[in-house]
């Protein structure tokens, strides 16, 4: 079950499944990336296209739409709180929760 796409359905709003459907991509996307850092032959970190960049962003956009059940989202909440810190140390070891 993705809770992005529950919470954006449990609203039954256009924006709210719509959100759903955004952080779901985006959520696959971060999935993808910190792999990709974490097997890299080299630690530079990200650069300003990588999904870190859009973390704050979709956190507000999600507490606005979802209201106290964003906080559910713990996997985004804690990229939107570490954007700078992820671009500069790469991912951090155990952070798989959604």
């Amino acid at each position: 079950m993705n809770p992005y796409t529950t919470l954006g359905s449990g609203l039954d709003t256009h924006e709210a499944k719509a959100l759903g459907a955004r952080l779901s991509s985006w959520h696959d996307a971060m999935v993808a990336h910190e792999r990709r850092l974490r097997t890299a032959a080299t630690r530079d970190g990200c650069d300003d296209e990588c999904p870190h960049a859009e973390a704050r962003t979709l956190w507000s956009e999600a507490v606005a739409t979802f209201g106290a059940r964003a906080q559910e989202l713990i996997f985004l909440r804690s990229r939107a709180q570490d954007t700078h810190g992820a671009r500069n140390r790469g991912p951090r070891r155990g952070s798989g929760h959604i």
